[in-house]
């Protein structure tokens, strides 16, 4: 690899790792789409369309928690689609160097968020002087250009130094290759473990291993399972559904209900909050108030707004929302929208000169925010990145696995247009209705249904991918006769369930992570089973 084709990847890893307006990057850093885009930049899009379909399986439903990153998808994706192209390796390696990457290279997100502190600090001195331009400029320009360091540097040592050494790989001796195959074989394994830990409820886990043994005994691959898994959801949801609601008719008929609050903004100043939310809520988190800074960003205009000619009001609104925040941003795109709402009646009460001590107050606007920001968290967390992301997912990367470009950018198209009307949705719910929204949606369990429709249809699709992608087999024949031999794969395990050892492989890791087991021991612990059974020809 040159260095210029080096550069131009690590901008792109830049630039795809800095969470700018959501949820566009949730979808522009998606691992296949990252694999096919590097494709394009290295001159094979349909190769790397090959390997993004190939190692999506090993991220299917990670999250970062908290903010917390386990793994770094878009560095894997980028690392393994080079490595692959323009040092010839195999996929079976490709699997294994990507684990090591994304290992590696979440490291920078860590580094990253600690070095953004001085950010909020800088920030915190613009919101007392009510310097909003500033603020916007800290978030823009200040902590982009801080992640352009803790990003792009290593990321072009890493493709000039790492994988132009990979080149040794392809001359590898038989027993090598053979542990290769066996840890590519086992390492998807550990993407459906996660996404059945994530969204398995106990009652649902049935569902992943019918869809499993759907695929095992027809041979049908992800759109007839899809079709079967939306069927089997639909039953599912219908029969257990205690209400006479439909799937989406509670949130539907909390959104035709008549708001008793007044409303003074102008819709241009309605829709620049939610602008500023998508642009920067994720855009400067760090290890000390994680998204402050967004929230303070994203209430600015609404300030101004109400308040244009008492800039002390500004001054407090501004340092109230530079305190500790963190939540799903789409789902949770209703906080913003109570919170406009607190902010707009406040100001109305001032200019009604309601008595301070019965005003909505600082105190009030923070207790509501920070108590609404973790469930809020939980329902986008589980129905948006470890269900809805996942599921499409799935869906298409059977088809990037044939080299079909476009099946990544469809994905990505479809997820940005669910994504974008959801929290449109979400935060105009939390504006018109205010706090009450989010007490209708928590206590009716309005949400909760459809994750669980989603969570069937992710865990039977997921079923079905796991068989095709998953590949633990034994390696050993049995003799038979003087001279022949039988496979114990194919004569024994094949004929009590095909794909068995598969599918055990997926639940081992699953108790394993369920029991509290990380993702970092699980990888290595894949790798060195692979290593030694692999080696010993038990498995192959």
């Amino acid at each position: 690899m040159q260095l210029w084709q080096a550069v131009i990847l690590a901008a792109y890893y830049w630039l795809s790792s800095g969470e700018i307006y959501v949820p566009f990057t949730y979808c522009f850093c998606d691992l296949m789409l990252n694999c096919t885009i590097t494709g394009f930049i290295l001159g094979d899009p349909v190769t790397g369309a090959i390997v993004g379909g190939t190692i999506q399986p090993l991220y299917l439903a990670l999250t970062a928690v908290g903010g917390a990153m386990p793994v770094d998808k878009e560095a894997a994706a980028i690392v393994t689609t080079s490595a692959v192209i323009t040092q010839g390796i195999s996929l079976d390696q490709g699997l294994v160097i990507s684990s090591a990457a994304a290992l590696i290279c979440a490291q920078l997100h860590t580094i990253k968020r600690i070095v953004m502190v001085w950010t909020v600090h800088h920030a915190d001195k613009a919101a007392s002087e009510g310097n909003i331009k500033e603020l916007y400029r800290t978030a823009s320009i200040y902590g982009p250009a801080t992640r352009f360091v803790v990003f792009m540097v290593p990321m072009i040592m890493i493709l000039t130094l790492g994988v132009n050494s990979l080149s040794v790989l392809q001359n590898m001796p038989e027993w090598l290759n053979r542990i290769f195959s066996v840890a590519g074989g086992m390492m998807p394994a550990l993407g459906f473990a996660m996404t059945i830990l994530v969204i398995g409820k106990g009652q649902l886990i049935p569902f992943f291993v019918a869809g499993f043994f759907f695929a095992a005994y027809t041979g049908f691959s992800s759109i007839p399972g899809a079709l079967l898994g939306i069927f089997l959801a639909w039953l599912y949801t219908t029969f257990t559904n205690k209400g006479d609601s439909s799937l989406f008719g509670d949130l539907l008929a909390l959104n035709k209900r008549e708001s008793t609050a007044e409303h003074v903004l102008p819709e241009a100043t309605v829709k620049k909050v939610w602008r500023n939310w998508r642009l920067h809520i994720c855009h400067v988190d760090n290890v000390e108030r994680l998204q402050a800074l967004g929230m303070c960003c994203a209430m600015a205009p609404a300030l101004e707004e109400l308040y244009p000619d008492n800039p002390e009001y500004v001054k407090e609104g501004l340092t109230n929302h530079m305190q500790f925040f963190i939540t799903e941003n789409l789902v949770g795109g209703l906080i913003p929208g109570v919170v406009l709402s607190m902010e707009e009646q406040r100001a109305i009460q001032r200019r009604n000169g309601v008595p301070e001590d019965q005003q909505i107050n600082n105190d009030l606007i923070t207790s509501i925010k920070t108590g609404m920001m973790g469930p809020f968290a939980g329902i986008g967390d589980t129905l948006n990145y470890a269900t809805v992301k996942p599921l499409m997912s799935t869906f298409f990367m059977g088809f990037a696995q044939q080299g079909h470009v476009w099946a990544p950018i469809l994905d990505d198209v479809l997820l940005y247009t669910f994504l974008t009307l959801e929290g449109r949705f979400m935060y105009n719910l939390g504006y018109k209705l205010g706090t009450e929204s989010a007490t209708e949606i928590l206590q009716n369990n309005a949400v909760q249904k459809i994750i669980t429709f989603f969570s069937v249809v992710g865990l039977f699709v997921m079923g079905v991918m796991a068989y095709e992608n998953v590949g633990v087999q034994f390696g050993f024949d049995i003799p038979y006769g003087a001279t022949d031999y039988i496979s114990f794969q194919e004569t024994l395990v094949d004929a009590i369930a095909p794909g068995l050892l598969s599918l055990l492989t997926v639940f081992g890791i699953y108790n394993y992570l369920k029991r509290g087991g990380t993702v970092l021991k699980a990888t290595l612990g894949l790798l060195g089973i692979a290593a030694v059974l692999g080696g010993l020809g038990v498995l192959g």
